[in-house]
């Protein structure tokens, strides 16, 4: 091999030199046996009979094992597991053989090519909500157009792949990141701030062990060196990041670093000594059609003919690499990508157009709430001035006016049932309807009975269709007690399903635990309880359930959960704070607790229910209903069919209460997941 004609200068201690040397190669040899041996038996399991995700997946290893060491081997295998995966819709695998094609193609200086593979590899990641995969596309669009000297596009698509993969904790992939930021800065000849950020990402990279990122964060600490004419400490980076490259035969990077130990030679004037480094690296280059490469070899060599006044050879020279050049950048290959990036953009514009629609429309609805609200607050508020007004008249003629004075309270009173009667329109028409709960989970029902016409008590339903959220496609249900009945529990009622759109549907927070919190928040801040010490507020249970994997994460207000796993009543107790109110001190942020249930039985059943059933008096003794009363009702009813469910409940309920009023407003919720 070629590369093992290149020496370092040695040291004093030449024996022990010698000594580490063959101690070092027979490791080296031990490595790439080991690389070697996986490939042989990969390549052997093609030839045996797969399925076809199992095949694709061998196919798109072998990709990865050839892409430092053979890129012609690694196009194959590439290919064939797009082509394959695109013949079966396997995304997955499709997503990862374009990645790979992308870098190849970056690889051999295709850069349209590379592009238009690491966007579609992007769009599929994006759809699989694929986070990490998606921080490797952005990183890999950004070196292409490094290469392109689109510096402001790269360090945009940095920065993207840097924040994902702090939000996720890769510490391997943003020590990678860091590294080819700091190769930008190179491009840029900003030698100053690139030695800085390898010098710093340096011992987070050896802390990681990646031997490729380590290898690369010392070429570049020598090329910046080299460029500053330090040419020791140039020399000491250089070997050691060769002694790395050889040990992974990492034939792809090994021309780039020749080059620079080339140049080193050049500024010492070995002539000799650069003009074989340079045909080393054109060697190897040419084997594995790295463009980039290939170029700056023949620049290199340009120069040193002209230095050496050989000027036919310079000429020569400097004629390829500007035709090595002109393959790398020309304006064709240029306006291929700026469409396809202006695609992209397009694509990622339509989807923020679309969210911001679904925002517009809430707070539009949220609008219209208010408006009706304030129409109704006006309408009573109107008639109870009326009232007063016509009782200051009339108190002077009382006796005389007294039949007309009770027939115009008849009609206030009729008008003000009436507004009463328009308001419970209002609030059935903001609540889901129970055949949306009977779509989205295989059986559903509510009991819904409010203790006058309107009530306090509501429930809440969303279905998150969100494709950047992990949560896509999950399922939030709300039940919640708000203080009072009739108009007052009315209005908190609307006040409440109003700011859970507005926190989990405009804000997206999908975690139950952190619903609360800012729920708990907003309802201080719209009733102002630091001015008012306002009490109101509500007592609530939030799930947001998963019917795929079959769990449900909950967090409660003094509302618990009752759950039904193979015939056993298992509950959940809620955290013991009232939202918005009746809590040690106005201004605690109390803390509220998700728990993570991880359903066993196909039949798991789970019940939100606010505490008027238990609290309604009646029976013998006048006493009320009671929580173990509930319990021992569920389980003997919980086997039945979810329309026998309700049935048995009401009229259970009516068999209690008996002679005596409705105590509090009532809701149940039943679902079987």
């Amino acid at each position: 091999m070629l590369i093992s004609r290149l020496n370092f200068p040695l040291k004093p201690s030449k024996n022990l030199k010698f000594v580490c040397t063959l101690l070092f190669c027979i490791f080296c040899s031990f490595s790439l046996f080991a690389q070697k041996s996986e490939k042989d038996s990969l390549e052997q399991l093609l030839q045996t009979k797969l399925s076809d995700t199992v095949r694709i997946n061998t196919l798109n290893r072998l990709a990865f094992l050839y892409r430092n060491s053979d890129v012609k081997k690694a196009f194959v295998f590439a290919k064939q597991a797009r082509d394959l995966s695109e013949k079966i819709d396997y995304t997955n695998g499709l997503a990862e053989s374009l990645g790979y094609l992308g870098l190849l193609h970056y690889r051999e200086g295709r850069h349209d090519l590379a592009v238009e593979a690491h966007l579609k590899s992007l769009r599929l990641y994006e759809k699989l909500n694929n986070k990490r995969f998606i921080a490797f596309r952005y990183n890999d669009l950004a070196n292409v157009y490094v290469e392109q000297e689109f510096y402001d596009k790269a360090r945009a698509y940095f920065n993207l792949s840097l924040a994902i993969k702090e939000e996720i904790k890769d510490e391997d992939g943003i020590v990678t990141t860091l590294k080819n930021i700091a190769n930008l800065y190179i491009h840029q000849r900003n030698y100053p701030k690139a030695l800085e950020i390898s010098l710093r990402t340096l011992p987070r990279a050896e802390k990681v062990g990646n031997e490729k990122t380590i290898a690369d964060l010392l070429s570049f600490i020598a090329e910046c060196f080299l460029h500053v004419d330090s040419l020791e400490k140039a020399s000491l980076y250089y070997e050691k990041a060769y002694q790395l490259r050889l040990k992974n035969n990492d034939l792809y990077t090994i021309p780039r670093l020749l080059n620079g130990i080339g140049r080193i030679e050049y500024k010492k004037g070995n002539f000799a000594k650069a003009e074989e480094i340079y045909f080393q690296a054109i060697q190897i280059a040419q084997k594995n059609n790295i463009k980039v490469a290939i170029k700056r070899t023949y620049e290199y060599l340009a120069d040193l003919y002209e230095k050496k006044q050989d000027f036919a050879k310079a000429f020569y020279y400097e004629k390829l690499a500007n035709a090595y050049k002109d393959s790398l950048y020309n304006q064709k290959s240029n306006d291929r990508i700026a469409v396809l990036q202006s695609i992209f953009d397009d694509e990622k514009r339509q989807v923020e157009i679309e969210r911001e629609k679904k925002i517009k429309e809430s707070q539009i609805r949220f609008r219209d709430v208010i408006i009706i609200t304030s129409a109704i607050v006006a309408i009573l508020l109107a008639v109870l001035s009326v009232m007063l007004w016509k009782n200051n008249i009339d108190k002077t003629t009382k006796n005389q006016l007294l039949l007309k004075q009770k027939q115009e309270i008849e009609l206030q009173n009729r008008n003000i049932t009436a507004s009463i009667l328009y308001a419970k329109r209002i609030q059935e028409a903001i609540l889901p309807l129970e055949q949306d709960l009977q779509k989205a989970f295989k059986n559903a029902f509510i009991w819904y009975q409010p203790k006058d016409i309107v009530s306090g008590d509501f429930y809440w339903f969303y279905e998150i269709q969100n494709s950047q959220s992990e949560y896509n496609g999950e399922k939030i249900i709300a039940v919640a007690d708000c203080t009072g009945h009739g108009v007052p529990g009315g209005f908190m009622s609307m006040i409440g399903n109003d700011l859970l759109d507005k926190i989990i549907i405009e804000k997206e927070i999908y975690n139950p635990a952190q619903i609360l919190h800012e729920l708990n928040h907003s309802l201080n801040e719209v009733l102002n309880k630091d001015i008012t010490q306002n009490m109101d507020g509500m007592e609530i249970a939030i799930c947001r359930i998963n019917t795929h994997k079959r769990t449900i994460t909950y967090a409660g207000s003094m509302i618990n959960l009752y759950l039904f796993e193979n015939q056993n009543l298992i509950e959940y107790q809620s955290d013991k704070f009232y939202l918005g109110g009746r809590n040690i001190e106005w201004d605690i942020d109390v803390t509220f607790h998700n728990q993570n249930i991880a359903l066993q039985s196909l039949e798991s059943i789970f019940y939100l229910i606010t505490d008027g059933l238990q609290d309604q008096l009646g029976g013998e003794k006048y006493r009320k209903f009671s929580n173990k009363r509930l319990k021992k009702l569920l389980t003997n009813i919980h086997t039945l069919s979810f329309a026998e469910q309700k049935e048995h409940l009401i009229r259970t309920f009516q068999d209690w209460k008996g002679k005596y009023n409705q105590t509090d407003d009532i809701l149940v919720v039943g679902i079987q997941v």
